[in-house]
């Protein structure tokens, strides 16, 4: 499609898709994609879990990604394993022209980046990156610039693994790249037999948390907020703050698109000046099919009370009740909300034991200490 079409497409959906007609468009494809992943589900057959073996000592890490929170609780992380070296894709996308698409400006990236550090030899490749800004140039210029076992991570494999082909923008068909990778990590664990059922070694690797080290045992019931929740408006989030709003519950909203909202550069101090944090679980579009979010382990994680949508994978994670709550109606959650809103100190103790939860078993460096030894991996930290 030549430059000229795709912009005005980009402009046709700006103009065309909002307020109602937006609603209805976005949830017409959720219903859609919905009926095609449940179809996945009922057609995985599964299989045995093809294994990895590393055979080396780990001493230094290539991250590659469109950085956006990588770099703040993911790679300070992986640095308690091993060295980090850090290639953020972000500032080339942004700077791209009209004319170069993503997966050319990722690959010339990638080359100049190898092209800059000649002398790095890296133990391990840990390359994160939606399909959008996969391609086979990228693969085979990192196959010729560097040896260590390439890594790749999807936390959206609900929503990309397949071809749906019901959104335009693309970003699906993780698949297709899924076997240039020596090692797949998803936080989907139905994911995983999609993968094994391909012959792909895969692990399932939920998100995890980066507590910085002053952030100790909360203690204090001296909250700012009583109920927020933070993250950008999106259609299906907006039906349920909507519902909020409209039964007379105030909430702080943080984050792009909503109104009289602000940015905030510190989340950890939302969550742990709000008595109740609010959790919207829906995967992607969906206000039914939940998935595992990013905040299931950083608001806990941090010390703060968490009601969330339910999930049946959190209960992997968490003891619901005592670590985190989850809803699953809105009416629900607005009977758990006027229950809780009058009891700050069980709020806390919560969010006390959600922050011993993370401690123990959630953080980043912990999910990333066991990907490497089950791949093989010596690690000397």
């Amino acid at each position: 499609m030549s430059t000229f079409w795709r912009q005005l497409r980009e402009w046709l959906r700006r103009v065309l898709l909002r307020g109602p007609i937006l609603n209805w468009w976005v949830g017409r494809r959720a219903r859609q994609w919905e009926r095609a992943y449940c179809g996945e589900l009922v057609r995985a057959i599964g299989g045995p879990a093809p294994s990895f073996t590393a055979a080396t000592v780990l001493r230094t890490i290539l991250f590659i990604g469109d950085c956006m929170w990588e770099q703040n609780d993911l790679t300070p992380e992986l640095r308690k394993i091993a060295d980090v070296t850090v290639l953020d894709l972000g500032p080339k996308l942004k700077a791209r022209p009209d004319s170069q698409s993503a997966q050319a400006c990722v690959a010339a990236a990638v080359k100049d980046f190898a092209d800059t550090h000649a002398r790095l030899a890296p133990d391990a490749i840990f390359f994160y990156a939606r399909p959008a800004l996969l391609s086979d140039e990228v693969f085979d210029e990192l196959r010729r610039r560097w040896h260590g076992p390439l890594l790749g991570m999807s936390l959206d494999d609900k929503f990309e693994f397949f071809p749906y082909g019901i959104f335009s923008g693309g970003g699906d068909n993780y698949q297709r790249w899924a076997k240039r990778f020596d090692v797949n990590l998803t936080n989907c664990l139905a994911a995983t037999e999609w993968y094994h059922q391909r012959g792909l070694p895969c692990l399932y690797v939920p998100q995890g948390v980066h507590r910085p080290e002053h952030l100790d045992l909360p203690k204090s019931v001296q909250y700012q907020h009583t109920l927020s929740f933070l993250g950008s408006r999106k259609p299906e989030r907006a039906l349920v703050i909507n519902r909020l709003i409209e039964t007379g519950i105030s909430i702080e909203l943080f984050g792009a698109g909503w109104p009289n909202s602000q940015w905030i550069e510190d989340p950890n101090s939302v969550y742990r000046n709000t008595q109740i944090n609010l959790g919207i679980g829906f995967a992607s579009s969906s206000s039914i099919l939940t998935t595992i979010k990013g905040r299931d382990f950083e608001c806990p994680g941090v010390g703060a009370c968490y009601l969330t949508t339910y999930n049946w994978e959190l209960t992997n994670h968490y003891e619901l009740g005592k670590e985190i709550l989850c809803y699953r109606s809105v009416e629900e959650l607005i009977e758990m909300y006027s229950w809780y809103r009058k009891r700050p100190q069980e709020c806390l103790r919560i969010a006390q034991a959600a922050w011993r939860r993370c401690a123990n078993e959630h953080t980043w460096e912990k999910r990333f200490r066991k990907v490497f030894l089950e791949t093989g991996f010596k690690l000397l930290r």
